[in-house]
């Protein structure tokens, strides 16, 4: 088993449609993780109920669910970004990339179909901090 966890990047915002399937793109990601010894935070399974509870808007959850997330990103592994559609206009997607850049955490990007395959390979080598930043734009 692997010690400490990896931050799951998956985009959200979108249609109803869209925010169901990147949902269960999420559980597929911890599910498959935690089945090979892997820990995973996932946020889109684990904040949104909270968000929901408290009555979030869009720009409310900018600003208090995002620093709240990047405190555990801060303390993670490293970053797991699933290129699920969406992922490169996603605004918090682009907020955790940042977060990687400004202090120095891994990334890791992954396929959505890589997720049944054998993961510890592809966690041992990180983008590059050139790769992340042209992944920036």
């Amino acid at each position: 088993m692997h010690q400490g966890f990896y931050y799951l990047a998956i985009p959200y915002q979108g249609t109803e449609e869209q925010q169901e399937a990147r949902t269960e793109l999420s559980f597929t990601a911890a599910t498959e993780c935690l089945r090979q010894g892997i820990h995973l935070f996932a946020p889109l399974i684990y904040v949104n109920k909270i968000a929901d509870r408290l009555g979030l808007n869009l720009e409310q959850r900018r600003d208090i669910v995002m620093p709240y997330l990047l405190d555990f990103l801060k303390v993670s592994k490293g970053l797991l970004l699933v290129t699920a559609d969406g992922w490169k206009t996603s605004w918090g997607v682009k907020q955790e990339l940042l977060c990687c850049v400004e202090h120095s955490i891994p990334v890791f990007k992954i396929a959505p179909e890589q997720l049944y395959e054998e993961l510890t390979p592809l966690l041992e080598v990180p983008l590059n901090q050139q790769a992340l930043k042209d992944l920036l734009g």
